[in-house]
């Protein structure tokens, strides 16, 4: 019973028109954002200031930058802040300027003068074809920190700051590394490369990059489906005659939501068709053995947990609240999971139901978060099963007459969920 409702299912979403602007939508998000493959350049020796950058180990350093930047949003009263991903122009009140006073005092012993203070670091201006390129966080000012400040000491000094301000601030613990970047080294750039293509193997990284970008219209899309799914029996009638079928709520709820599933993950493993073939011909020119399952893995792991949340959500709250009440919550879920990260578009999981690694190198920072990121996918796959169980129970209710005052005068007989 419950493969030939999975066929019709699936043949009746191959019939709506609201799949197809959901294929077109996928495409062409794939193409505008992904766009073709990039090979990667192996760094040359003797090529300063162009491998990128890097955030500085030099403690002093940190402390010098986060400290001059603390003591300008301080004299202004002005502080950046992503409290829940959003931008946040923090004004503080009298007494809590007080506290940042005193912090600013305790970790540069000075009372006053912080602007006068601050200097331009000792580093070189990057000077390239005579003209000065401005790189963001290389070489910054810097206010310099009081002698007997450890750093263990400036970072209890900072979480505080963090804290008064509201959170989600360069003052965070997490965040304060990167007050100071500098440029990586051909060491840095060559650890990152060969990271690339015999840790990752190519396909990999490149994997990553595609379910960042796909994941972002994946964490509001599939709710259409649950919700014309949804309303379709309403609006044709039917919902009468389905109440009456033998088959039992859970193979109903089941099949349709599992068709959705289903032809959500197809194009995407056929859109990675290309991009596989693509790491394939690369590796081959470079002696590299090359991932294959790659991108499925990938897309099994990170993509599925996340589509099946939002098709579990959608589902439930059109059972249960109306189509466009499903909608609504969706849209405001994406909203704040997309700027949850706020500037941090690698390595940003969390809880996050939209995750970020905008990224197709970066093995190390990979490899840090994989472990956060199993346990990200694992919450969002159980919470749709909990929500498509809550959605099995609802529509059982409906056709037995408790909830809707419909399905009572189609149900005859005991049946079981």
């Amino acid at each position: 019973m419950f493969f030939k409702l999975f066929a019709k299912e699936c043949g009746q979403m191959l019939k709506s028109l609201i799949y197809y602007l959901f294929l077109a939508a996928l495409i062409f998000f794939y193409v505008s954002q992904v766009g073709s493959f990039t090979p990667y350049s192996e760094p040359l020796k003797g090529q300063e200031q162009s491998y990128g950058l890097k955030a500085s180990s030099d403690k002093q350093e940190i402390m010098g930058a986060t400290l001059a930047m603390l003591a300008r949003e301080y004299e202004g009263n002005s502080y950046t802040a992503y409290p829940v991903g959003f931008y946040k122009n923090v004004v503080l009140t009298e007494e809590k300027q007080e506290e940042i006073h005193q912090i600013l005092t305790a970790c540069t012993g000075m009372e006053d003068g912080y602007t006068e203070a601050i200097r331009e670091s000792d580093g070189k201006t990057p000077i390239e074809n005579g003209a000065v390129i401005q790189m963001t966080g290389v070489n910054p000012p810097i206010l310099a920190p009081a002698e007997d400040l450890s750093y263990d000491k400036f970072l209890r000094y900072m979480k505080k700051a963090d804290k008064i301000i509201g959170g989600g601030t360069s003052y965070a613990v997490d965040k304060i590394k990167n007050n100071a970047m500098t440029y990586a080294t051909y060491e840095d750039a060559k650890k990152i490369y060969d990271a690339s293509l015999y840790t990752d193997r190519i396909s990999r990284g490149k994997a990553r990059i595609f379910c960042d970008y796909i994941g972002i219209i994946l964490g509001l899309l599939p709710v259409f489906l649950a919700v014309t799914r949804t309303l379709r029996d309403k609006r044709s009638m039917a919902r009468e005659v389905i109440y009456a079928r033998k088959a039992s709520s859970v193979t109903i709820i089941a099949a349709r939501y599992f068709a959705a599933v289903f032809l959500i993950i197809v194009p995407l493993l056929l859109l990675s068709v290309m991009p596989t073939l693509q790491c394939m011909y690369y590796g081959h020119q470079l002696g590299v053995s090359v991932d294959l399952l790659a991108y499925g893995k990938y897309i099994l792991g990170w993509i599925l947990p996340e589509a099946a949340f939002v098709l579990a959500l959608g589902f439930f709250l059109s059972e249960s609240v109306g189509g466009p009440a499903a909608i609504l919550v969706q849209v405001v879920i994406w909203i704040v999971s997309i700027s949850a990260g706020g500037t941090k578009l690698v390595g940003s999981v969390g809880w996050n139901l939209i995750p970020r690694f905008n990224n197709d190198q970066s093995t190390d920072v990979w490899l840090s978060v994989y472990g956060q990121m199993v346990k990200n996918r694992l919450l969002y796959a159980g919470l749709a099963l909990v929500l498509m169980a809550g959605t099995m129970v609802i529509y059982h209710m409906k056709r037995k007459g408790v909830l809707g005052g419909r399905g009572k005068n189609f149900i005859h007989r005991k049946r079981t969920l």
